[in-house]
């Protein structure tokens, strides 16, 4: 008998270790595929651009998207120390959506879990909510920034109102996927009603509201730098607004860089952390 619990263990090892190879091995396969494209992509940028025949067309012309090489030493020159350095813009754009994303984040997640439970509310204040979200975000930016001014302050608040949305609907919708069979065993065994939102449908909600964080940190983005576009002196957007007044490309595309970076590195990071706080859903259990 114990010899068959001994054999038994050391199969299930032998399987997980399988699994790990296998999985290491997948993760460098999908590396090398994501470095193949990266390196076809701006190596035929690199090497159009430099063919004279083909570069004078409009398409492809360096003046116009200019070179992956010029991109590169531009952002070098950015993030060294001194007079042209990035970093206080940079801090700028960074802190107004950070702001902007916890706010719109935080509100929509307590709204979105009130309305679920409270049917009534919901039904009262869903055509006003509905007819909100209907309305063009980018008509808002100059009206905030009349209201707020040129600061943070307007740039947090459009970040807000394009985030509350996203992730209230999320966490709406979550709320509402909670099975009410299970609402009813928990209540059989005496949980209370405090319980159930703590242990049932908050977690069920979390689960849908991270689901829309990577879009809403795309869109907390757009809306600081849209706020930047319209009246501000600092941040990456008004980097965007000299180049193009400068009729810059290698900036603008420095600059878009920049935020195409910054927007990956936060969506790793809130993946990061829904790993960790989501690690009871199926989808991160056996990772």
């Amino acid at each position: 008998m114990t010899m068959s619990i001994d054999g038994a263990r050391v199969g299930l090892m032998v399987e997980q270790d399988d699994a790990r190879k296998a999985d290491r091995r997948r993760r460098l396969m999908v590396l090398a595929c994501q470095i193949g494209v990266i390196s076809i992509v701006f190596g035929s940028w690199e090497i159009l651009t430099r063919i004279p025949a083909v570069s004078q067309n409009t398409l492809i012309d360096p003046f116009f998207i200019s070179r992956p090489s010029m991109i590169l030493a531009r952002i070098w020159q950015w993030v060294q120390p001194g007079r042209n350095s990035l970093w206080p813009q940079l801090f700028e754009t960074l802190q107004a959506t950070f702001c902007g994303l916890l706010v719109g984040a935080g509100s929509g997640f307590i709204v979105g879990m009130a309305l679920s439970i409270s049917r009534p509310l919901a039904d009262v204040l869903n055509p006003f909510i509905v007819a909100l979200n209907s309305m063009p975000r980018i008509a808002f930016v100059p009206l905030i920034t009349m209201f707020f001014g040129f600061g943070i302050a307007s740039k947090v608040v459009t970040a807000w109102f394009v985030v509350f949305f996203l992730v209230f609907f999320n966490t709406y919708k979550g709320g509402l996927s909670v099975e009410k069979d299970l609402v009813d065993f928990c209540r059989t065994l005496g949980a209370t009603r405090r319980q159930i939102l703590w242990r049932v449908r908050v977690p069920t909600a979390a689960a849908w509201t991270f689901a829309s964080l990577p879009n809403a940190i795309s869109f907390a983005l757009i809306g600081v730098v849209l706020t930047e576009f319209v009246g501000s002196g600092t941040g990456i957007g008004y980097q965007m607004i000299l180049a193009l007044a400068a009729t810059n490309a290698t900036n603008m595309m420095a600059s878009v860089s920049v935020l195409s970076i910054v927007g990956l590195c936060l969506v790793y990071g809130v993946q990061f952390f829904e790993r960790r706080v989501l690690h009871w859903t199926s989808e991160f259990r056996n990772r």
